[in-house]
């Protein structure tokens, strides 16, 4: 077989562009030979051509890819066949380890290929080697976390097998603020470093959004490349948005307490350091003094606080710099600083400024309103393609909204239909005897009996997507009495998400009850889930500021808030929600939506051309559906025929 990694080649005496090598690869038996199970899906072939082809002509592309396409080989193929330099970004952590340890392998054994495909993460991700050794806390972590330590090649906590608590691994971590750089005695150990110094000499390079962001913000970070592709790219806004912003926060100075009590500089000196960083601390929590929830927050009247902050952030910076051991604390300390200052400079026409409530510590945050402009000037200039893909880039088929909200307003689209028949797969039901959407209580007593009619049924099988914690608890506290004995309940807030996930997969007779990251992103094909229920259509909330921000902004310049944003913001999130349903050929399910705005306001279009075609039914034809294709008998027979589409 040919070498395929270069842009034109002669294939059995035939010369061939890129996008007739696609066609040949995916029409061909090559992927069928090498991947177990591939078949040649119309739609993925489409896509890849107009990869290829975007490769070739260079600009902005935004290509819609729906569910069960294969998205995945449909980029990297080309990206492989063209001999470029690629970067592919993604939003998880998740799909970047299914790039780097599935897809890209399979198709480099494939295509016989020597391109260099390599991962970075966030620094986040990587064992620091200078922490482990400098007599850290062990917190009582067991012998087999300490094997890992010694045996692991890249660090990526990814690969070690047990959850580890974020508290912990902090104490582990890479981290920009603390890291000693050049003067580090394991610099040449580093795994950080490795994984970039791998990056560079890669061809194909799987990273994740917020990565890209600033590390072409910071410019030295990140090699070259001559085509993006960015998939999840629906995602894109909210990791750019943090990545542009600002946050000060009392838990930014932890590695400042730990570096501190932990050195072994003279008892006196470390006790006036630590002093110093209580104040620090004190001033920090001045910002946020009395706010009990999320809200605005304004630079101009706590002027005197911030500048406090500052001079504070800058003593420490300077005193704990006259010791080399603690030149972590000084460099997080200067970053406190840096922040204050940046505060202080802050245009209330161009940011937001918020204090968001957590667990522990309040965070004083900035974000931009409209990262459109940053988007075309920091990422899309430095690449003469960029493509942006997702299951969900149209709202009622239109990409207007992605165009204006991702700053590609010249981009060519198109969309790419899913392979899956959603009429026959899939209902869509609406019951007409609901509570008003803002009946509380009344809802989630209506939510709960259909979830625990339909689990009865189906032995389990079931996902109830809440748009609120409020939502969800009140039809915890039902169904914790009424539960029947033979269906478990996981909740999202009991566990941890993977810990949810892969309970259920193991023991699917049972219902998920989930908000925020469950509607999307997770993957249950085949038997495993046959009933998702959406307690609300899932709106933003206008009084969160960064929402009324953008909001306001859009009114101001002559714009309709609702129309522009809120509404299509909420069409993203509900055919992410209801796309949680058919993953597979061979699935088979039911949705319901537990609010009737969707067919009562005229709104309800919207959200109904944005979601997939299923056959809409009467609530009193759902049970005759989930009988004859989805009852406890049905779902044997399907056992073992998930049919993926990756």
């Amino acid at each position: 077989m040919p070498m395929f990694h270069c842009r034109i080649h002669s294939w059995e005496g035939f010369e061939l562009n890129l996008t007739d090598m696609i066609e040949t690869v995916f029409t061909g038996d090559t992927l069928a030979q090498s991947i177990p199970g591939y078949v040649t899906r119309p739609s993925q072939v489409q896509f890849a051509r107009a990869v290829g082809s975007a490769m070739d002509s260079g600009g902005i592309y935004l290509f819609e890819a729906g569910t069960g396409i294969g998205k995945s080989l449909a980029y990297i193929i080309p990206a492989i066949l063209s001999g470029r330099k690629i970067f592919v970004s993604t939003a998880t952590i998740t799909l970047q380890d299914q790039l780097a340890n599935k897809d890209a392998p399979a198709v480099l054994s494939a295509l016989n290929s020597d391109a260099k495909v390599s991962v970075l993460k966030g620094r986040n991700n990587y064992l620091c080697l200078r922490k482990w050794r400098s007599g850290s806390p062990s917190f009582g972590m067991e012998s087999d976390f300490e094997n890992w330590i010694e045996s692991t090649k890249d660090g990526d906590i990814s690969s070690y097998a047990e959850e580890i608590p974020s508290a912990v691994w902090r104490h582990f971590r890479s981290d920009h603020m603390d890291c000693t750089g050049s003067s580090c005695h394991f610099r040449g150990a580093c795994h950080f470093f490795s994984a970039r110094s791998q990056a560079r000499k890669s061809d194909i390079l799987i990273l994740n959004h917020h990565l890209l962001v600033s590390g072409l913000m910071a410019d030295e970070v990140l090699p070259g490349a001559d085509v993006l592709v960015i998939d999840e790219g629906h995602r894109l806004e909210d990791a750019a948005s943090e990545c542009l912003g600002l946050s000060i926060s009392e838990g930014m100075l932890l590695p400042i307490f730990d570096g501190i009590a932990f050195s072994e500089i003279d008892m006196e000196k470390k006790a006036a350091l630590l002093e110093q960083s209580r104040l620090l601390s004190a001033a920090i929590a001045d910002l946020t003094d009395g706010i009990k929830e999320t809200s605005v927050w304004d630079p101009v009247e706590n002027l005197e606080t911030l500048e406090d902050v500052q001079a504070t952030a800058k003593q420490l910076t300077a005193d704990s710099g006259k010791f080399e051991e603690l030149l972590p604390v000084s460099q997080t300390a200067s970053a406190v600083a840096f922040s204050a200052g940046r505060f202080m400079e802050l245009s209330r026409e161009e940011c937001c400024c918020f204090v968001e409530i957590g667990k522990k510590h309040s965070i004083l945050k900035a974000v931009p309103l409209d990262i459109g402009p940053d988007l075309m000037d920091t990422v899309y200039s430095r690449f003469d393609t960029t493509i942006l893909t997702s299951a969900t880039l149209t709202i009622a088929d239109e990409f207007d909204f992605f165009r204006n909200r991702l700053g590609a307003w010249d981009a060519r689209v198109k969309s790419f239909g899913s392979p899956f028949d959603y009429s026959s797969q899939a209902i869509l039901s609406i019951p007409e005897s609901l509570p008003p959407h803002d009946s509380h209580e009344d809802l989630a007593l209506a939510v709960w009996q259909w979830g625990r009619r339909l689990a009865e049924v189906l032995e389990g099988r079931t996902l109830i997507l809440f748009t609120s914690y409020r939502n969800l608890k009140l039809v915890k506290r039902i169904a914790e009495k009424e539960l029947p004995s033979n269906i478990k309940l996981f909740t999202q807030g009991d566990m941890s998400r993977s810990s949810i996930l892969r309970d259920f997969r193991e023991c699917s007779r049972a219902i998920i009850l989930g908000t925020s990251s469950f509607w999307e992103g997770v993957d249950l094909p085949g038997s495993m889930l046959q009933a998702v229920i959406i307690d609300r259509l899932p709106f933003a909330s206008p009084g969160h500021p960064l929402i009324r921000a953008r909001m306001d902004m859009i009114e101001k310049h002559g714009g309709s808030s609702f129309g522009q944003y809120s509404l299509p913001l909420a069409a993203v999130r509900l055919k992410q929600g209801v796309g949680r349903l058919i993953r597979s050929l061979d699935d088979m399910g039911v949705v319901m939506i537990m609010d009737r705005r969707i067919v009562s306001k005229g709104y309800g279009k919207v959200f109904l051309r944005s979601i997939p075609p299923f056959r809409v039914v009467p609530e009193d034809q759902i049970m005759d559906f989930v009988m004859e294709h989805c009852s406890s008998s049905g779902v044997s027979s399907v056992r073992g025929r998930t049919g993926r589409t990756e």
